[in-house]
């Protein structure tokens, strides 16, 4: 007979603020892998995972059946983030297994470090400095060190979601055209000009900002041919995700002056290699994957992470599960609801 007091297991994939491991370790028998230098890889996943209830999990585990399996008696699987491509979502709406993530709250702190990198890039602020520490500031040149205005010019966002839509409010302060490629038209609500192709976007922008999510139709979606597309004053910021962006194509575009310039806080792989070609250019701005990464988003992030698997545990839905409707409407197909 299975004990009815014990509490529910409950797996954290990453160390998280103490505040977070507090509520969890009150309500559940929580393991949180704190080691800082590595998330389990797989194998120790599958491992790890076994008999558990409750999954927290972060961009770096591949959540997939062979985990869900592992863990006969997983009720949910929260993720820490918006994007939950690493999730095998269709795999846990088969067994059953509620998904959930951490919508909105981090929309404003990304759209925040888009709009910085894009200054960045527009300003020279990510390699102007050098020149000061490396001695090579000389006398006043009127045509040296020469950047880019932000203001009146345009900006291009693929993707007009919570985060595009922020990034736009945001380029309404520097009076910015707007213009973004979505699947819906949301111009009346953000002032921003919806255009039907992404070529035409690319076509058009100073800026090109991407915050559309991964999925098998944008993986690739910025590649030799759009780079050819753009102007090649243009700039290319990515806070999505990596895989949208074929980098090999942006290194010889970079390189070529095809284009401007990029910054990327998403790359492939995660962490890129020293040596990797794209950190040789001067027109290139590499962050670590930390558009989400101040202290109020992480641990707002971290709290919705803990609402969500204590409910999982619980029996209840997670307040923000993803495949609620998916789990229910093959529930009624299997007579079961």
């Amino acid at each position: 007979m299975p004990d009815r007091n014990a509490k529910a297991k409950i797996l954290v994939t990453r160390r998280t603020f103490p505040e977070a491991a507090e509520r969890l370790r009150e309500a559940s028998d929580a393991t949180i892998w704190d080691d800082e230098g590595d998330s389990p890889d797989h194998a120790a996943l599958v491992d790890a995972a076994r008999d558990i209830d409750g999954l927290y999990a972060h961009i770096t585990n591949q959540v997939d059946a062979e985990v869900m399996d592992a863990a006969r008696n997983l009720k949910v699987i929260t993720e820490f983030g918006v994007g939950y491509d690493n999730i095998d979502t269709a795999a846990a709406t088969e067994r059953g297994i509620a998904v959930a993530n951490t919508p909105g709250i981090l929309s404003e702190s990304t759209a925040d470090e888009a709009f910085a990198l894009l200054m960045a890039l527009a300003r020279r602020v990510h390699d102007l400095p050098q020149i000061v520490t490396s001695g090579q500031w000389g006398d006043f040149d009127p045509l040296a060190y020469l950047a880019t205005d932000i203001h009146h010019k345009t900006l291009g966002i693929v993707g007009m979601g919570n985060i595009g839509s922020e990034v736009a409010r945001r380029a309404q302060g520097f009076d910015m055209h707007v213009l973004y490629h979505n699947r819906n038209r949301r111009e009346e609500e953000f002032g921003a000009e919806y255009v039907a192709s992404l070529h035409e976007l690319l076509e058009r922008s100073d800026f090109v900002s991407l915050h559309n999510p991964l999925t098998p139709e944008t993986e690739g979606l910025m590649g030799a041919e759009q780079f050819k597309q753009m102007k090649p004053t243009a700039f290319l910021i990515n806070t999505t995700r990596g895989p949208v962006v074929d980098q090999e194509a942006l290194y010889d575009a970079l390189k070529s002056g095809e284009i401007a310039g990029a910054a990327l806080d998403v790359v492939v792989p995660e962490p890129l290699p020293a040596d990797h070609p794209l950190l040789t250019l001067d027109n290139c701005l590499v962050m670590p994957h930390v558009a989400s990464a101040t202290n109020d988003t992480r641990l707002k992030m971290a709290m919705m992470c803990v609402d969500n698997v204590l409910a999982g545990v619980a029996g209840k839905w997670p307040p923000f599960c993803v495949n609620r409707s998916a789990i229910e409407g093959r529930s009624r197909l299997e007579g079961k609801a």
